[in-house]
């Protein structure tokens, strides 16, 4: 009976041993990770409980073993089977696993509820630091490009009220001329009369007519008209505008045509006056223009309420403000259209004392048109 006993308590301490094993109970190693270790800290403790549960029940086993010798029924009621025992002892253990299983896992979710409390706080900080650096870079870049931006707006301000300023010396400047202009013609359209040119030859006084002087303006006389024939490719020939929005001056250009070499000079006005007013005013100034003291008209003119021909000397003064005379034949001639007033002209312009010698030939177109309500010249 007691020999039986012995080979089940062996059998039984070696199906412990299997299944400990089977529970994965393992021996220390230092390759392992701490989670290992502490799982093999716990599989150890629980061998020694359940080596010390047997010890426990081998010394049960020998007083029931004693009794069985009085009493043989007593200890058919108090001993359990090794395969009971065997069962107990796994339950036992699978509680106390899982047990430890939820301490391990209440532990880990805690660590975890702290470590993601953690990283919450050190990842709201990061963004705010990054927010805070961002702000600073943007400030940095934007500071230098507002100072250019305005720095340029500044810039095209000064460039804005310079022009504005020239713009209004020349508003008045212009508005100025334009009044000395109305004025100018308004005292001519007061002249009743024309002036008389025989009264005006008149008043000739130490300028002679010879010969020579003669032949030249008979020449100039028969120019007139062939001049006028060329008014149109004059004018197209110069550049000026059909419809010019502005008065402007051309400075003198140096041309060639052929072998000959001329100077040209270019000059449109916009008179804010009616057509006729200005081609009148126009005409009364042309002849004023060599009203000298020193002149000789030439009487051989036909038709002397359209042409004058005239002898003058005309001052000159030079850059050291001396006075130079210059000797002037010009003849001069009126024609006059539906919509426009044309004044053609012939001169010979000679130099004298030091510029003897020296002489011009000039001819000379001007037109006058409408322009809407103003006249153009």
């Amino acid at each position: 009976m007691d020999g039986n006993r012995g080979i089940d308590d062996a059998s039984f301490l070696a199906d412990l041993d299997g299944f400990l094993h089977d529970c994965d109970v393992l021996h220390p190693s230092t390759d392992l990770h701490p989670a290992t270790t502490d799982l093999l800290q716990d599989s150890n403790q629980l061998l020694a409980e359940t080596e010390a549960l047997l010890a426990s029940y081998a010394t049960n086993t020998t007083h029931v073993h004693v009794q069985q010798d009085h009493t043989r029924t007593s200890t058919v009621k108090t001993t359990k089977t090794p395969e009971e025992l065997r069962r107990e002892l796994k339950n036992a253990q699978a509680v106390k696993r899982r047990h430890r299983y939820r301490v391990k896992l209440k532990n880990e979710r805690q660590t975890l509820q702290e470590q993601e409390k953690t990283l919450s706080e050190e990842l709201k900080t990061l963004q705010s630091t990054r927010k805070k650096t961002r702000t600073i870079q943007e400030n940095s870049i934007a500071a230098p490009l507002w100072k250019s931006i305005a720095s340029r707006q500044m810039d095209g301000r000064v460039v804005a009220e310079e022009q504005e300023r020239r713009l209004k010396n020349a508003v008045a400047s212009r508005a100025k001329v334009i009044q000395e202009v109305n004025e100018m013609i308004r005292q001519q359209l007061c002249v009743v009369n024309a002036p008389d040119t025989q009264e005006m030859a008149k008043e000739s006084n130490g300028v002679e007519l010879d010969p020579d002087d003669i032949a030249l303006f008979e020449e100039y006389l028969q120019d007139m008209d062939i001049v006028y024939k060329q008014t149109d490719e004059a004018f197209q020939a110069s550049g000026v505008e059909e419809n010019p929005t502005a008065s402007y001056k051309v400075e003198p250009r140096w041309k060639r045509d052929g072998d000959l070499e001329y100077f040209e000079n270019l000059d449109v006005s916009l008179i804010p006056s009616s057509f006729e007013r200005t081609c009148s005013a126009m005409w009364q100034a042309m002849l004023h223009v060599h009203r000298q003291k020193d002149r000789q008209h030439y009487r051989g003119v036909t038709d002397s309420e359209d042409t004058i021909a005239v002898k003058c000397r005309i001052p000159s003064p030079k850059e050291t403000g001396e006075r130079v005379d210059m000797l002037i034949h010009l003849v001069t001639k009126r024609f006059v259209e539906a919509d426009r007033m044309i004044i053609v002209w012939r001169a010979l312009t000679e130099g004298d004392d030091e510029f003897a010698g020296m002489h011009s030939d000039e001819t000379g177109w001007c037109v006058e048109k409408k322009m809407g309500r103003k006249s153009l010249a």
